[in-house]
Order: C-alpha cells, then sequence, then structure tokens
C-alpha cells in the first residue's frame, strides 16, 4: 500500500489555517490495471483512460472561494492498494470523514464498496457505468457520479427519436459486457418506442472463413433500418463501420455519434472556460488544446464540486463550520445539495438510488450535436429523470 497525502496548496492555493478538513481520498490499484488502458488490440488509443487525481486536483482548485467562506481546509490522499494484501486493513487507515473516490477496476470496486460500506464510508463511483452496481449493490453510503449505460443509451435513443430515425439496426461485439449492453440498449429503445429492425454480432477471429461475414457492409445487409448503432465496448473492430454500411445512415453507439457526460467542444454555460481550467491550472502540466476530461474525470470533478458547492446546506457565512472534519454524507444527503455542471442545468443526488442527474451530449470527435434531454421528452418532477431508470422503475429504493 502506497500512500500520498498531497495538500492543495501544492499547486498554489492559500486557505485558512483554522477550520474543518474537507478529506478527499482517491483509491487505486496500480497493480491490477492494464498496462494499455484504452488502446486496442492493435496498441492504438481508442479512448483516454487517465487517473482522476488532475480531475480532483482542479475541483479543489476551484472550490477556493467556498473554503475561505466557510472556513475549509482541504487534505487530497491518495492511496494505492496493494491486491495481494487484505483490503480491509488497508482502508481503515482512511480518515472516518473522507470523500473516497474510487478508481479501480469493476470487480476490485465492488469488493471495496462492500467493506467501504460497512466502513461507513462514503463512496464515489467515478468509472463505472454498468447499471447493477446502482440497482444490485444498492448501497447506503455508495453513490454514482458518472452516468450508468441506461442513461447513456437513454441520451442516444432520445436523439434518435428526436431525429426521427425509429428503424434501428443494432451491431454488436462477442464480449459479454458487448452482449450486456446491448440488452441495455434494447430496453431503452423499447422505452421510447424505436423499433430494432435486426441485431448482428460481428466476431474478432482472424479466421479465413470469418472475414466477409465481418466485413460492414455485410453486417449491414439484407435490412431495411434508418440508423445502425454500434455496441463496441473496446472501440476497436467498431471503428470501421462508418461510411461502410450497405445502406447510407448515420452510424451512432460507440463510433460515430456517442453519448458522453463530458466534450472538450461544448460551447455553450460556460464549459469553454471549464476545458481551459482543466488543461492549464497546473503550470507543470499543462495540456494541449486538444485534451479534456474524460467521462471519469468529470465524474470526478463533480463529485468532490458537489460537496463544496452545497457548504451552504451545513453552514452559513455567519456561522461557519466548527474545527475537525467536515461531514460530507451529511452535505450529500441533504435535498438542497447540488452542482453547477457547466451543461445547462444543476445536477443533485436521486435519492433512491443515489445517482448524480445530469444531462448527457451527444457528440461526434469533433463538436456536441445535442444535449438531452431532448424537447418534448417530459417528466412530472425532473426532466432530466427521462435520463435512466425512474424511481418507480428502480429496484434500489434507499430514500
Amino acid at each position: 500500500m502506497r500512500k500520498v497525502r498531497l495538500f492543495c496548496g501544492l499547486i498554489g492555493m492559500s486557505f485558512a489555517a483554522l477550520g474543518a478538513d474537507f478529506h478527499v481520498t482517491i483509491l487505486t490499484t496500480t497493480d491490477l490495471e492494464r498496462p494499455i488502458r484504452g488502446h486496442s488490440f492493435a496498441g492504438i488509443q481508442t479512448q483516454i483512460e487517465r487517473p482522476v487525481h488532475r480531475a480532483a486536483t482542479l475541483a479543489l482548485f476551484e472550490s477556493q472561494t467556498s473554503y475561505n467562506t466557510f472556513d475549509v481546509k482541504p487534505v487530497l490522499t491518495v492511496l494505492d492498494l496493494d491486491s495481494t494484501r487484505e483490503y480491509r486493513s488497508q482502508l481503515s487507515a482512511i480518515h472516518p470523514n473522507s470523500l473516497v473516490i474510487v478508481d479501480t477496476p469493476e470487480q476490485t470496486f465492488v469488493e471495496l464498496a462492500l467493506v467501504l460500506n460497512e466502513l461507513n464510508l462514503t463512496t464515489i463511483n467515478v468509472r463505472h457505468t454498468n447499471p447493477d452496481l446502482r440497482e444490485n449493490l444498492c448501497l447506503e453510503t455508495l453513490y454514482h457520479t458518472i452516468p450508468s449505460e441506461r442513461m447513456y443509451f437513454d441520451a442516444l435513443v432520445q436523439f434518435l427519436i428526436h431525429s426521427t430515425w425509429r428503424k434501428v439496426l443494432v451491431v454488436h461485439g462477442p464480449s459479454e459486457i458487448d452482449h450486456t449492453r446491448a440488452n441495455t440498449l434494447n430496453d431503452s429503445l423499447s422505452k421510447f418506442g424505436a423499433d430494432v429492425s435486426d441485431i448482428r454480432e460481428f466476431t474478432l477471429s482472424h479466421h479465413p472463413d470469418d472475414r466477409d461475414k465481418n466485413k460492414p457492409e455485410y453486417l449491414t445487409g439484407g435490412a431495411s433500418y434508418d440508423v445502425v448503432v454500434v455496441i463496441d465496448t473496446a472501440r476497436d473492430f467498431g471503428r470501421y463501420f462508418q461510411y461502410r454500411t450497405r445502406r447510407a445512415r448515420p452510424v451512432v453507439g460507440d463510433v460515430g455519434l456517442s453519448p458522453r457526460s463530458w466534450h472538450r467542444t461544448l460551447e455553450r454555460y460556460g464549459a469553454p472556460q471549464l476545458n481551459e481550467r482543466y488543461r492549464s491550472f497546473d503550470h507543470t502540466a499543462q495540456l494541449p488544446a486538444s485534451e479534456a476530461m474524460s467521462d471519469a474525470e468529470f465524474a470526478t470533478w463533480s463529485a468532490i464540486k458537489l460537496v463544496t458547492n452545497s457548504l451552504n446546506t451545513i453552514a452559513t457565512v455567519d456561522r461557519p463550520i466548527k474545527d475537525g472534519p467536515l461531514n460530507v454524507s451529511s452535505i450529500l444527503k441533504h435535498p438542497d445539495a447540488q452542482v453547477d455542471l457547466y451543461k445547462g442545468s444543476r445536477g443533485s443526488i436521486r435519492r433512491w438510488n443515489q445517482q448524480l442527474r445530469q444531462p448527457i451530449l451527444l457528440a461526434t470527435a469533433d463538436a456536441v450535436i445535442a444535449v438531452a434531454p431532448l424537447p418534448k421528452f417530459l417528466h412530472p418532477q425532473h426532466y432530466v429523470d427521462t435520463l435512466g431508470l425512474d424511481e418507480p422503475e428502480s429496484t434500489c429504493q434507499l430514500n
């Protein structure tokens, strides 16, 4: 176990020496990560998968005004767990009032979330979109600031219906996660009344007999459709579908137009300024203009900002927070806790499964085309709750 404590003063911040400590702990398992995260079989980078530490530091950096107003002092710790040792003894070193951000593979995340729940530590899922983590894990201390897969697909299908592309050809990969995500997509298509023309599967075989069957022209032939949705979690084979479909139709999903929680080209709501701060706030490690937060990084930023933006739920200017640790659980559970997400709508916690409600961007590599929920998709309580499982649909009923 490697523990590194970082104070925000290292990046030019100043705050009062007295006041409540806001403890943030990032959990990682470096020894369990794939050595080439985000790369295809051939070694080509197909998606950005960075550690979330930079986004966490940015969120703390941006919150200095809140610290000064409410007498809060941030303390950021990175805890790299040793997978060969028992997790409980390592997790016991975490401050009991810490906001714990878990940046590990999914199987490890589930193990850690269960132990952290027993230790009554407030835990944030910033990386995994699997709906089962919201429905079946359903822990009192667990929050999700990255959208669920169902939220992503609901946003995508809303765009298809809004564009009158109702006849959908689904093409997915052979992996178990591809099959699971294809089923989630089918639930979203049914929810909004789209029609599935056919469901087809590509393989990753190099056998000569499979080459013709894997050609996009073959996989998209013999059916009538308005749009092709490609489910390719590895973003490896699906890259070849655009401009190669049998019919001249748009390609969406994991390639082409994709649902994202953040994007470098969002031009409204103050997003360009947030992207610029992300690239340049740390003068020792500035990033090029082509870089922006990944969805996991944005989820990390959102979690910390949700706390620092909501300090007024437990204190006022005249009644600052008393010395000692900040109780992050009481803030996250407060009905008035919310955060400006720079996407046109404030984010808040869904009480039933503790998922952060938020708009979803529909984007290509170079532009944000739309922001969901789309017009005319209505909800009796909160319009963003048209994305993902609504309270009556959810099996997780925490509050």
